[in-house]
């Protein structure tokens, strides 16, 4: 159902898009600093669309390559946070348990010379 309805509206967009072509076909001069151009004003309109969407593509792009960069430099940095952390962790464990093993040792021995 759902592209039933994008087919539905595609077409009524389609539609709109013929009517607004048949009723601007009247010529328009374009003067640019090398030349002046006589064109039909509906493609002026549709080629400076497609070239504002071309642009607004292209920025989005890029902004949204900026972002997983930095997304990916975050991610490397919390992993890498993540390492140190865990290389702490069993440092700490380790120093710990050999502190109490030689605590043990110590009361072992103390026990040992008071018999």
């Amino acid at each position: 159902m759902k592209n039933q309805w994008r087919m539905i509206l595609a077409l009524l967009i389609a539609l709109v898009v013929v009517v607004f072509a048949l009723l601007n076909t009247q010529k328009v001069e374009l003067n640019f600093l090398f030349g002046k151009f006589s064109l039909p004003l509906v493609l002026i309109l549709v080629v400076s669309l497609l070239l504002g969407a071309l642009i607004a593509v292209l920025l989005s792009t890029m902004t949204i390559v900026g972002l997983k960069r930095e997304l990916k430099k975050k991610s490397d940095h919390e992993e890498q946070t993540k390492k140190q952390f865990e290389a702490d962790y069993q440092k700490k464990v380790t120093e710990v348990r050999a502190e109490y093993q030689r605590k043990i040792n110590d009361n072992r021995t103390n026990s040992l010379n008071l018999k």
